[in-house]
């Protein structure tokens, strides 16, 4: 069972004079970024796509869902400046299901720390626009994760 870990693809500069970031979409690099994440996930037997409710996140795992005929779901756990523990107990209580989760910068890396932290292995760093984290999501507990960077665009 896999949990992938998604950070939403690029969406332009964040705005400071617009109060509401929630409704920021991906750029033209972003969706092609999305589509990306389609072509490298598509084929795997995912039960279930998660995200944030900010379009960028939505926009990114779109065509993911679409491709596997899934509608995406919104998890208050995942939006920006979540608390850690709500976010870890979101992905606890996945265990043994192969999904996708969408998420944030500020995000994802507290829950990969909050994860080795309890004694998962992590293998590679990062948390750049449009990446992956792949981890073992066979026990509660975690096990292993490993990066896989972003997604080729063009693939």
């Amino acid at each position: 069972m896999t949990l992938y870990l998604v950070r939403h693809a690029t969406a332009g500069v964040r705005d400071n004079t617009n109060s509401d970031d929630r409704q920021r979409e991906l750029d033209s690099h972003g969706h092609e970024q999305a589509n990306a994440i389609a072509g490298l996930l598509g084929d795997e037997p995912i039960t279930a796509v998660f995200s944030s409710a900010t379009s960028r996140c939505l926009q990114t795992v779109a065509p993911l869902a679409s491709r596997l005929g899934l509608e995406v779901a919104v998890a208050p756990a995942l939006m920006e400046g979540s608390s850690t523990s709500s976010t870890l107990a979101l992905v606890r209580g996945l265990t043994g299901q192969t999904v996708v989760l969408c998420s944030h910068g500020d995000v994802i890396p507290d829950v990969l720390r909050g994860l080795t932290v309890g004694g998962t292995r992590l293998d590679g760093i990062g948390c750049a626009k449009g990446s992956i984290w792949k981890l073992d999501n066979t026990t509660e507990r975690i096990d292993s994760g490993l990066y896989l960077g972003l997604a080729e665009v063009g693939r």
